[in-house]
């Protein structure tokens, strides 16, 4: 198995099959899509631009730090995302994180209201375009328990409870893209708990998006036909 790089490294190339043409990936989401470290920084390499190098395809990455579904539509970004969409061939939406934390979706009632908001952005997305994309919905990462917890914000007791409401989400997010015929990518269960990922107890670190890109581009390479 080939190792992520150490932080600091940069990327090495990723053996899968490229695209024959430029393509164009839109990346919609929230401070883990913007490559926010949770260390007063953000990574120098955040995901969407390494798949983008990865894959030889060209990236719009959309992210806004604490953005979940509720107020995706109020951030800058949202105008960016829009204008990007015609061109794009796949759009991918990393959101769910700020949903469980300062939405309090932490149980399955208020679980279930995430859904309809984040179908009626992906539909508003797709209607926008005019290249029939294809759809990756993006699992949310747990919160990590290990020490160094984020004391700032949470106790051991509340990252539990938050990592209930992550898990009834993905679970939540796997039947909405079945039922609407859009993919569904789990790299979160490859990344949970792995604290050398982590850079406070929500973002990754430099290394962890490293890690997170090997994940999502050889997925991402089959969407496009590659």
């Amino acid at each position: 198995m080939t190792l992520p790089p150490k932080e600091g490294e940069g990327m090495p190339r990723l053996d899968v099959h490229l695209p024959s043409s430029t393509s164009h990936i839109v990346c919609i989401g929230d401070s883990i899509t913007n490559g926010d470290t949770g260390l007063g920084f953000h990574a120098s390499r955040p995901w969407p631009q390494s798949v983008g190098r990865l894959l030889n395809a060209k990236v719009t990455a959309c992210g806004h730090d604490g953005a979940s579904t509720v107020d995706y539509r109020s951030c800058p970004e949202y105008g960016q995302a829009k204008a990007a969409v015609p061109s794009a061939d796949i759009i991918v939406f990393g959101l769910g994180t700020n949903d469980v934390d300062l939405e309090h979706a932490r149980d399955r009632d208020s679980v279930a209201k995430v859904i309809p908001r984040l179908e009626s952005l992906v539909r508003e997305c797709i209607g926008d375009s005019t290249r029939n994309p294809e759809i990756a919905v993006l699992s949310v990462l747990q919160f990590a328990t290990e020490e160094p917890i984020f004391r700032e914000r949470f106790e051991l007791a509340e990252l539990e409870q938050l990592n209930q409401g992550v898990d009834l989400l993905n679970a939540e997010y796997r039947c909405m893209c079945r039922r609407n015929h859009w993919h569904f990518i789990d790299y979160a269960s490859n990344f949970n708990q792995r604290r050398e990922y982590y850079g406070n107890s929500i973002h990754p670190n430099q290394r962890g998006y490293d890690f997170i890109a090997r994940i999502l581009a050889p997925r991402l390479a089959g969407l496009l036909g590659a």
